[in-house]
């Protein structure tokens, strides 16, 4: 039996490796409640390799990296490490001890413990029994492995004093020095680190610096598994591409010599991504739905903006440049230290999140895990948090519609599985973003303001969620979106305002909005 997927031809010059690969997956199936979440798909990791796992929201991509991990237990297939078999189920440590470790998109870290505790973690938390941990000899192995990645980290530095960068750094290195330990103890040959979308949530001028990681974890002979949405950072560092769609596999593909196009192919069926949209000229003379004099925060300095409806207003700008903070500023989920904000003509002081939402203005949170959501309640009970009032008898919550409301919210925005007492957390990144999207919609709000709306959301879930904003804006909402996505910016916005060390640097209109354009706006002189 061949163990090897289907390559789709691209031109690539890397080639298919050769030699025998680190993790071959044969004809792997799972179900959930009778609905297959994999169809008995493929996967091949050759020693060496940077291998990129793509494919929509829902595709199959999490299933099979939780059957990895030991989280889940699939129904069939083969797994090979390095040639042998690993008989099924794989149990709760899933690949861990056949040199497999994983860096999930949370990272894992507490913030509080240093560098050097969580890596004795590893040295002296896995077996069982109590044991002298020799600090010494722990701080000796640290700086060394710290050192062989060129990682300049204090090993005593808490992770809540590290930048979200370095952070990543620690939980990769952190993973590759578990591995050495096992083999050490001769039971592992081959490490393949598995990385689920390392990059959502770091600064996009420092994905290089992990990128760079990568490439010497490769170059000493391990290979790398990386999930990710972003096709840009997949086509800059993978050596080869799987796609899966719709539990199945696609086929594979060298990155070299591969498009965009060539890859969105094979994830949506089709090569056009785009949302094209005519830039709406709004009249300066138009009363500002929401209007921002001289406000000021912890990075945002005598800023001044008006958002008027029928217009999506893009805000970006280097990291900490003060565009991730003003959707939170205006909203009041972080304190305005001065300056004044008008909703619909009406003063607000001292905006607070309560005071704001009274006034038809919602926020939707970059870090949709922590803010955006309730991951351990259904689906039901995270859509029905703003109807509460409206849908109750006395101290009783009249479920029947809070559940019918819900249900409409997600056949409305196509939103997958369309099982509404499903966890929330259960639910793919992409239709998560949908479902709280519709959610903040379904209450008719004025003002949309939008942290990375995106982030961590793949190609079709990205085409209906700008399909919606836009037909929200058509509507006479009135839409402030916040990213460092170029692209989306060029998709959705009829303004762009860069920011620079917290003020406003350029201001970009209509067909002026391109990626070159915005990407000089951003590095220009005085950048932060």
């Amino acid at each position: 039996m061949s163990f090897a997927p289907p390559t789709v031809n691209g031109g690539g010059a890397v080639g298919a490796p050769t030699g025998l690969p680190l993790l071959q997956v044969s004809h792997l199936a799972k179900a959930f409640n009778g609905v297959p979440a994999l169809r008995e798909v493929d996967l091949e990791i050759a020693a060496g390799e940077v291998h990129g796992l793509l494919g929509a929201n829902g595709c199959g991509k999490s299933t099979l990296i939780k059957i990895l991990a030991g989280f889940h237990q699939a129904d069939g297939g083969r797994v090979l490490v390095n040639g042998e078999e690993v008989p099924l189920p794989l149990g709760p440590r899933g690949l861990r001890d056949h040199g497999m470790a994983f860096v999930h998109q949370d990272l894992g870290l507490a913030p509080s413990s240093t560098v050097l505790e969580h890596m004795a973690l590893d040295s002296y938390g896995a077996s069982p029994g109590l044991r002298r941990v020799s600090w010494s000899s722990e701080v000796a192995r640290v700086e060394e492995l710290l050192a062989r990645f060129e990682v300049r980290i204090d090993p005593h530095a808490t992770i809540d004093t590290l930048s979200p960068v370095q952070r990543a750094m620690v939980a990769v290195v952190r993973a590759v020095g578990g591995q050495e330990l096992l083999a050490d103890d001769g039971e592992s040959t081959g490490r393949i680190l598995v990385l689920d979308e390392p990059t959502v949530f770091l600064p996009r001028d420092e994905v290089e610096l992990l990128f760079a990681l990568l490439r010497r974890l490769k170059a000493q002979g391990d290979s790398v598994l990386l999930v990710s949405h972003d096709l840009d950072e997949v086509l800059a560092v993978t050596d080869r591409v799987t796609v899966f769609r719709d539990g199945r596999l696609v086929g594979s593909r060298d990155t070299e010599g591969s498009t965009r196009g060539d890859i969105v192919q094979m994830i949506l069926g089709a090569r056009d991504e785009h949302v094209p949209h005519e830039a709406t000229t709004v009249s300066d003379d138009a009363v500002p739905m929401l209007s921002a004099k001289s406000i000021s925060g912890q990075r945002i300095r005598d800023l001044s903006l008006d958002l008027r409806a029928g217009e999506v207003v893009g805000v970006t700008g280097l990291a900490g440049s003060g565009f991730e903070e003003l959707p939170e500023l205006l909203f009041g989920a972080r304190r305005l230290r001065s300056g004044t904000i008008e909703v619909d003509g009406r003063r607000v002081s001292r905006p607070s999140p309560g005071e704001m939402m009274a006034l038809r203005v919602v926020l939707i949170p970059a870090d949709r895990k922590a803010e955006g959501a309730a991951q351990g309640l259904t689906v039901v009970e995270n859509l029905a948090l703003p109807f509460l009032t409206g849908h109750s008898r006395g101290w009783r919550l009249r479920w029947r519609e809070l559940r019918e409301l819900a249900q409409t919210i997600c056949r409305r925005l196509n939103v997958v599985p369309p099982n509404v007492e499903l966890t929330f957390g259960n639910l793919s990144g992409g239709n998560q973003q949908k479902a709280l999207l519709g959610k903040w919609l379904e209450t008719e709000p004025v003002v949309m303001l939008l942290n990375e709306p995106t982030q961590g959301v793949d190609i079709g879930a990205r085409r209906e969620i700008f399909r919606l904003i836009r037909a929200a804006v058509s509507d006479g909402m009135a839409v402030l979106c916040a990213t460092s996505d170029y692209e989306q910016l060029v998709e959705m916005a009829d303004r762009v305002l860069v920011l620079q060390n917290g003020r406003l640097q350029h201001e970009l209109t209509g067909a002026d909005i391109t990626k070159d354009s915005l990407a000089a706006s951003v590095y220009s002189e005085g950048a932060a």
